[in-house]
């Protein structure tokens, strides 16, 4: 089975593509498709609660609602937030949701160049 991977760049300046991303790793999470997700650039603003709580796509969906879900249903995937992203953005371990783990572009590109593994982009 075909397994996808998300990278995530957008951050909550751009709403409803932000929640279309974790809409969509939901949906592949529901199908046993998701590989993991990695936070980069201002999309590490989004592992944090307060944050994540305002975000919105125009049709009303919630971001929230969405890493709600991958938290209570998914185990053992790799939920990554860009380490070097946080820091340059004051973004510190304590201010992100359980959900997430700091990492690295390595980290996600280990799982990246597993067989079956393919990457969406938002």
């Amino acid at each position: 089975m075909q397994k996808v991977f998300f990278l995530v760049s957008c951050g909550p300046d751009e709403q409803s593509k932000a929640t279309r991303a974790f809409q969509f790793a939901k949906l592949a999470a529901e199908r046993g498709s998701l590989a993991g997700i990695l936070l980069v650039d201002d999309a590490v603003y989004l592992a944090k609660p307060e944050i994540a709580d305002r975000v919105r796509a125009v049709t009303g969906d919630s971001l929230a609602d969405h890493a709600g879900w991958l938290r209570e249903h998914v185990s053992g995937l790799p939920f990554l937030v860009c380490k070097p992203c946080c820091q340059a953005r004051g973004v510190t371990v304590d201010d992100l949701d359980p959900l997430w783990v700091l990492g690295t572009g390595g980290a996600a590109m280990d799982v990246l160049i597993q067989d079956g593994v393919t990457t969406l982009s938002f």
